[in-house]
């Protein structure tokens, strides 16, 4: 199956799953707390995952391990996926007669703005977006100037039209108050946004007919940015952003911003293991030699990090990044 973003409702049922054993549809949504129709759909979602097993109308969990690796295994194949486009990105270039009839250069501030407005304001049905997101503090180089976060003019002009929004965003987003409560502005208005760690390029596509790609200058300065209009390089840059966005994890107007985290220590990958095997947090706090309560605020922590709005889809997060 191509990869998928799993919903809030995935962990209390695969939770109500493993308590339950073998059991029918109807009772492991009740045990859940959700309605059959919601259940229906995720547990179609943890089967082909393989967290589920449904034989003869009956669902039983499976251990989560193995779909777990096989899940990172996907977003490997989707960044080989990536790297081979980057491959046709090249021969494009190479092969075209006239780069100018598909591609534009503007270096002038005034002229990027103007364009940017324009492409804006003839936008009729979609404006998809990646970016890296604020540069980190820690990674700051003497002198460098960055400009600050702020929603691109004519925005909400564009989803007041009708646009639909969809943004994913670098995992440094969740270290700056100033981004992320940008950020919130666009959710609020009807954009749909998602964080993932390893953001490429700072990409906006428009109606899937025009492309602004942002090119960095020295110190972190915008020098330029590039237009591409309808092309076979225009396709591979709408491919490129379906992938990414598949692998984001979602945000939402109540994500919080948190100090970067460059990796777990022995004791966090430790925890993120014990959850990926299913075990509860009391179990995990007399392993550690902690107190649940210390265990929760941890895994918590570990969530806001890397963007998880659940424990289940913090397992995934830690297994896309290798920390499990």
């Amino acid at each position: 199956m191509g990869l998928s973003i799993l919903s809030d409702a995935a962990e209390p049922l695969y939770r109500a799953a493993v308590v339950s054993g073998r059991t029918s549809l109807e009772d492991l949504a009740e045990r859940a707390g959700i309605d059959r129709a919601t259940a229906a759909r995720e547990v179609e979602v943890l089967a082909a995952i393989g967290l589920l097993d449904v034989s003869e109308g009956m669902i039983e969990a499976a251990a989560p391990r193995i779909p777990l690796e096989h899940v990172a295994a996907e977003h490997a194949r989707a960044a080989d996926a990536t790297r081979r486009i980057a491959s046709v990105f090249a021969d494009i270039w190479n092969e075209a007669g006239d780069r100018l009839n598909f591609v534009e250069v503007i270096a002038d501030e005034a002229r990027i703005q103007a364009v940017h407005a324009k492409l804006m304001d003839d936008t009729t049905s979609t404006v998809d977006g990646l970016c890296i997101g604020p540069v980190s503090p820690r990674k700051m180089q003497p002198g460098m100037k960055i400009p600050r976060p702020q929603v691109a003019d004519g925005f909400f002009d564009a989803l007041e039209r009708g646009v639909r929004a969809r943004g994913l965003y670098g995992v440094s987003l969740l270290e700056d108050f100033e981004g992320l409560a940008a950020v919130h502005q666009c959710i609020a208005a009807g954009e749909q946004a998602r964080v993932f760690a390893q953001v490429p390029l700072n990409l906006m596509l428009f109606d899937d007919r025009r492309a602004l790609i942002a090119v960095p200058g020295q110190r972190g300065a915008r020098r330029s940015v590039i237009v591409v209009h309808e092309s076979g390089l225009l396709d591979c840059l709408v491919g490129l952003f379906d992938v990414f966005w598949q692998m984001g994890v979602p945000l939402s107007a109540e994500s919080r911003a948190v100090d970067a985290l460059d990796g777990p220590d022995p004791e966090e990958q430790q925890l993120l293991s014990y959850l990926a095997a299913g075990l509860t947090d009391e179990a995990i706090a007399r392993d550690l030699g902690v107190s649940a309560r210390t265990v929760g605020r941890r895994i918590a922590r570990l969530e806001e990090v890397l963007g998880a709005h659940s424990r289940f889809q913090l397992a995934i997060q830690a297994s896309r990044r290798d920390w499990i």
